[in-house]
């Protein structure tokens, strides 16, 4: 009887440890939007990753590349420049970002926000713009 009852209990604790294992090694997979990489001719696809100011500014920015690459297109041409300066000290750190935008538009371009997905794992936002 012990050795039936050392049986069940140990089938029992195996069976548990294999479905607790099971459980960790699936892990959830994050599809990718098929946007990112078949954006349409009116469409154009922007990413950016960690950005020192905060998710609001990193979404600013993917939709800035969004916005230059669907000028480019249409041959606006708009230069843009970002300075990022950090300097850090035992006590204390600062970080400072200049940024300068340069453009000569000779046609108007109206984009509108279609999609938005945020890669957690590589901390990437891609964005979908779309002409008007």
């Amino acid at each position: 009887m012990k050795k039936m009852l050392k049986m069940t209990v140990s089938v029992t604790w195996l069976s548990s440890a294999l479905l607790i294992l099971s459980a960790c090694a699936v892990s959830p997979k994050s599809e990718r939007p098929s946007w990112i990489d078949t954006p349409t001719h009116h469409q154009a696809v922007g990413s950016c990753g960690t950005h020192a100011l905060g998710r609001y500014k990193q979404q600013e920015c993917a939709m800035s590349r969004a916005r230059l690459e669907l000028a480019a297109r249409k041959g606006v041409e708009i230069s843009a420049v970002s300075v990022m300066t950090e300097s850090a000290t035992n006590l204390s750190s600062q970080s400072t970002l200049n940024g300068k935008v340069e453009q000569q538009v000779n046609n108007t371009i109206k984009t509108r926000l279609v999609d938005s997905y945020h890669d957690k794992a590589q901390d990437i936002i891609w964005v979908l713009l779309e002409e008007n």
